[in-house]
């Protein structure tokens, strides 16, 4: 994979978990920003670790399904939850709800969708494998 492509996604992935962290297991637990360093602590490092498995997964694509699947569920994911959590930000400011569907809606469904469409890429990607020999 070129290393262009390579970048984009790791920092796609790092940006999306480290929001993701932030605000939804954060959010739910009271008193958690009270110290404001140890949600932005594990949120870093949880995004870093994503970063890094998104890094090493792309240096090499094997042919299997699961590597497929998991790299199109990680990534469609990621963009899906960055376009629903920053964009409702840029188009409606005044709403105090608007990042609530990227963590509720455009991720988790995308997340999804890029799962099934890894699962259908390795399919495609086998059948011409098998049609050109």
């Amino acid at each position: 994979m070129k290393t262009f492509i390579r970048i984009i996604l790791t920092f796609i992935s790092l940006i999306a978990t480290y929001y993701f962290i932030f605000w939804v297991p954060f959010s739910l637990i009271p008193g958690a920003h009270n110290i404001p360093a140890i949600p932005i602590l594990i949120s870093f490092i949880a995004a870093l670790s994503v970063a890094i498995l998104v890094w090493k997964k792309t240096t090499k694509l094997s042919n299997s399904l699961s590597n497929y699947v998991v790299m199109g569920g990680i990534i469609l994911g990621s963009i899906g939850f960055l376009l629903g959590f920053i964009g409702p930000i840029i188009f409606t400011p005044n709403s105090n709800q608007g990042p609530l569907l990227g963590i509720f809606i455009t991720g988790p469904i995308s997340f999804i969708v890029g799962l099934l469409g890894g699962g259908i890429y390795w399919l495609i990607k086998v059948k011409n494998k098998v049609a050109l020999k």
